[in-house]
């Protein structure tokens, strides 16, 4: 919404809209969703509707308390949060004192959300300024540092605490704040309390572990941390966490933490990664300061975990395949820190077999779409960039523990001489990140000696990577600042690199012009395809080394320039559109006196005639207002019976509703009746066919047996059998004549009140049923007839 859409502009502007009427629940919900969408987010500047967006802020951070107060601090809070340009401009405000007292006001506040907010917006204004040194100065800034802690241990929200922690981190950014911090004496004690927030939810979880790697970054406060962590008395027995692990997630910090290091990224997010990092930073501190023997690092419990981590992504989606990639990478990270200590090592190699690295390659050579484009085109914006740190974290764990897994030497040769490494490879060295592109050179070293590593297609891809950032760099109009005679260099962009860590710059200097010319001379051998076998590893290392100290030396020197002349500019700008701005007000308000003068001059003449006027618009005006004081009695009265109308009309529209669904019932119950009425029809139609076949079928029988009776006087006795059937079958009718009978009284019984169509349908039935009694006699009379 931020980014994509620019939706953070379109609701400024519907701000400066309803500036009239703050009190709205709309605006509320604006401010609260420009809160949302603002946090953690860059925000351009200068444009139009920023300034009038704080202009608005400021102005209800410096009136009254309101409902408003807490949210214009937490949007103006996020706006001024590492933005200089923003920042800058609210120092040039002409009331930015009264802003820094209403501010300094508000830190003594009782609601949380307002201290903070005001905090927040005090150490990104004046800091490192007169006011910040007053306001952080020694005797307050201990005060802050429990108020804070005080905060993130018993905050209202997780928003708040979140907040805060985002807050402190902003602090630990200074030195002088750090300075203070490691000599805070209540800092272990507030540790404490705050690693216990660990085992809450996910977003508290993930703030506190933001909060601990700041404090890890300091110096001096790592091994506190590391200390608070694995100095547990339940820690130092092995036996205890197995059968009480659940238990252990929510009572000791540091259980808490492995176990948030292994959930999944797709429910708990960032949490696991930072989770992660805080473990490589403990072990860090732990081998680098000896501390094993003091402490218990418990990597029986960490290594697995950080093994079950080693699986292939299966997903499909690309922003849960990179943060899988950056889990599991994170995962290798703790391990190789671990592979520092030659005992942790070993119990890393008893848990990594050749399966698990072999899975993870072959996932990323199948997949990773650099390792299917071999190395010519760029990444794209996917996971394809973590994947590639995947390939290098696990060769480098290959090779630290080839020497003690069975077939992991064998399998990690092979694997440096495989042609789909090379694509990762030319990547990492080509890019600009310090870290990457030491691993691959130190994977380099040990590739290189091989005799069958593609050194030739290595070439080609590092000038194919150069040879498209170069044309990437002209569609851009960057200029180009290196020689015209090396067109297949090597490329880094901000940092430079050294085999050993060091600055390949300070170690090397300019170099001279026997080196730039043996370097270019090895460039362009690798250029046009020639074996460079015969070359020492050592020469590849320095032209490396060289090329991006270089690079990197001259990239930083401009981007530093260039950083400068945008914020000399935007400031120069904002200045001259002020005088500009103000210039033009005060001409035009200098005109606009000028003919109100004049105005003011030809309306006093005319004032004169007017008043006399006036005098006599009075009096006809007293007029008019007694005629209209009796208009308006009049229409009192009108309207006390408009009043009483209009009950009036309610109660008929009541009545009316009442009537209408009164006829809807009546119409309803006229329509089962008609359905009734035409059951009734069919049925009677049905038992009139009926008697009439059953009539002719008679009729017949009787004028054979008449025939036969004439003929034949030997069948009497048949004869008189089957007049016994016809007897039956005449009490059988005069049965159902009954029974049609009583139906026709329940009917009539049924529907006496019916409407008129009814009854004389039931007449129409009745003389039916007549009818058919008829036949029923005559039947009869035939049968006596028969019998005589």
């Amino acid at each position: 919404m931020h980014t994509t859409f620019n939706f953070t502009s379109s609701l400024a502007i519907f701000l400066q809209y309803h500036t009239q009427s703050p009190g709205e629940p709309l605006v509320l919900q604006t401010l609260q969703l420009l809160q949302k969408l603002t946090y953690k987010s860059k925000v351009s500047y200068p444009n139009s509707y920023m300034e009038e967006l704080i202009r608005f802020l400021i102005s209800h951070v410096l009136a009254h308390e309101s409902d408003l107060t807490a949210l214009c601090l937490g949007l103006l809070a996020n706006l001024c949060k590492n933005n200089l340009s923003i920042q800058a401009h609210v120092k040039a405000l002409e009331n930015v004192k009264s802003i820094y007292r209403t501010l300094i006001a508000y830190v003594s506040h009782s609601n949380q959300s307002i201290v903070v907010y005001s905090f927040s917006i005090l150490s990104n204004l004046c800091l490192n300024e007169e006011i910040g040194e007053k306001v952080f100065n020694a005797k307050n800034i201990y005060q802050t540092f429990q108020l804070i802690f005080n905060i993130i241990v018993n905050g209202d929200s997780s928003h708040v605490r979140g907040f805060t922690c985002d807050l402190f981190i902003g602090l630990l950014k200074s030195p002088k704040i750090q300075q203070s911090v490691v000599i805070y004496e209540h800092f272990e004690a507030c540790l404490m309390q705050v690693l216990h927030l660990i085992t809450m939810d996910t977003e508290s979880a993930t703030k506190i572990f933001e909060l601990l790697l700041s404090f890890c970054s300091v110096n001096g406060l790592r091994c506190t941390v590391c200390r608070a962590l694995l100095n547990t008395p339940s820690l130092q027995d092995p036996d205890r966490y197995q059968p009480q692990i659940h238990q252990r997630q929510i009572t000791e910090p540091f259980f808490a933490l492995v176990h948030w290091a292994g959930q999944s990224v797709e429910t708990h997010d960032q949490a696991p990664l930072f989770a992660l990092d805080l473990l490589k930073e403990i072990f860090e501190e732990v081998i680098d300061s000896g501390l094993s023997a003091q402490l218990s690092p418990r990597t029986d419990v960490v290594v697995p975990m950080a093994v079950e981590q080693l699986t292939p992504p299966c997903d499909t989606d690309g922003s849960v395949l990179k943060l899988k990639c950056l889990k599991t990478v994170k995962a290798l990270d703790v391990l190789l820190v671990l592979c520092n200590d030659e005992a942790m090592k070993l119990q890393v190699a008893e848990a990594v077999d050749t399966k698990v690295c072999s899975t993870l390659l072959e996932h990323q050579y199948q997949h990773n779409r650099l390792g299917m484009t071999t190395g010519h085109c760029g990444i794209e914006e996917d996971w394809s960039e973590a994947g590639v740190d995947l390939v290098l974290h696990t060769l480098e764990l290959m090779s630290r523990i080839k020497t003690y897994v069975a077939n992991m030497d064998m399998m990690f040769y092979e694997t440096l001489q495989d042609q789909r490494l090379v694509a990762f490879l030319a990547f990492s060295l080509t890019n600009d990140t310090r870290a990457r592109v030491q691993l691959a050179l130190r994977l380099l070293n040990q590739a290189l000696p091989l005799p069958e590593f593609p050194a030739i297609m290595l070439g080609d891809s590092i000038a194919a990577y150069n040879a498209k950032q170069a044309t990437e760099r002209k569609v851009l109009n960057i200029g180009s600042t290196e020689p015209p005679g090396s067109p297949g260099k090597l490329h880094s962009g901000k940092a430079s690199v050294n085999y050993n860590g060091t600055d390949g710059g300070k170690a090397r200097g300019k170099g001279s012009p026997q080196r730039e010319g043996s370097v270019d001379t090895l460039i362009d051998r690798m250029n046009s395809g020639l074996e460079i076998k015969d070359v020492k590893a050592s020469e590849i290392m320095d032209l490396y080394e060289h090329k991006l100290a270089s690079l990197a030396t001259k990239e930083s020197h401009l981007q530093d320039l260039l950083e400068a002349k945008q914020l000399a500019l935007a400031q120069a700008d904002r200045l001259i559109a002020q005088y500009k701005s103000r210039r033009a007000q005060s001409e035009a308000e200098a005109r606009k006196l000028a003919s109100m003068l004049q105005e003011s001059e030809r309306r006093s003449e005319s004032y004169r005639d007017q008043i006399n006027e006036l005098r006599l618009d009075k009096e006809r005006q007293a007029e008019d207002m007694e005629q209209l004081v009796g208009q308006n009695s009049k229409l009192q009265a009108i309207a006390e019976e408009y009043e009483q109308l209009q009950a009036a009309y309610a109660e008929q529209i009541q009545r009316v509703e009442a009537l209408q669904r009164s006829v809807n019932a009546h119409m309803d119950e006229q329509k089962s009746l008609r359905e009734m009425n035409e059951m009734l029809r069919r049925h009677n139609e049905s038992l009139k066919n009926q008697i009439e076949d059953e009539k002719k079928r008679l009729t017949k029988q009787l004028k054979d047996k008449e025939v036969k009776l004439t003929e034949e006087k030997d069948k009497v006795r048949t004869l008189e059998h089957e007049k016994e059937d016809l007897e039956t079958a005449v009490d059988k009718y005069r049965n159902e004549l009954t029974k049609l009978e009583q139906v026709k009284k329940e009917t009539v019984k049924k529907y006496e009140a019916s409407i008129a169509e009814k009854d004389a349908l039931i007449k129409t039935q009745k003389a039916e049923l007549d009818k058919n009694a008829q036949i029923v006699a005559m039947i009869h009379n035939i049968s006596a007839g028969v019998k005589s």
